[in-house]
């Protein structure tokens, strides 16, 4: 019987922070700034936007000579403070993402596949997105596979 309990527990704990993790577009609703764009696992680099600081995947470390490394973390310079001015706008179901030079509009939705949460975009130009999304220690992190895990802090 204490076990039946401890299950109905455990179930009931689980389920509450199932829940209590999905994101609503009221959470999404605001002005959210680019602070990092961990591409590790695919490109084997993480810039730390809010730092101005470049990390490098310990296999890019260990194939590539120091001076090397030093030398591309300058060099990323004008890219970390391009990235910065990176903003994603959302209001009602409305989403603008701009960075100078560009800018795209379009709606969203939220939608559930595969245990998972993911914005659904549908630009002006016709063309969409379908992109896994969480928040994390109070930063929306995007996840677009190949070209990186972006991670946003909403402006106050």
């Amino acid at each position: 019987m204490k076990n039946l309990i401890y299950l109905c527990l455990a179930v009931c704990m689980a389920t509450t922070a199932g829940f209590a993790q999905k994101i609503t577009d009221k959470d999404l609703q605001g002005t959210w700034n680019l602070v990092a764009l961990d591409a590790l696992s695919s490109q084997g680099i993480y810039l730390d936007l809010a730092n101005n600081d470049v990390k490098f995947s310990e296999e890019a470390e260990a194939q590539a000579p120091p001076e090397a490394l030093a030398q591309a973390k300058e060099s990323m310079g004008p890219t970390i403070d391009m990235l910065k001015q990176m903003k994603m706008i959302i209001n009602g179901n409305e989403i603008k993402q701009s960075i100078p030079g560009d800018e795209q509009t379009g709606v969203y939705s939220i939608v559930n596949e595969e245990d998972m949460q993911k914005l659904k975009i549908i630009y002006a130009d016709g063309t969409g997105d379908n992109v896994e999304f969480y928040m994390k220690d109070k930063k929306l992190h995007v996840n677009l596979g190949e070209d990186g895990l972006f991670i946003y802090s909403k402006e106050q």
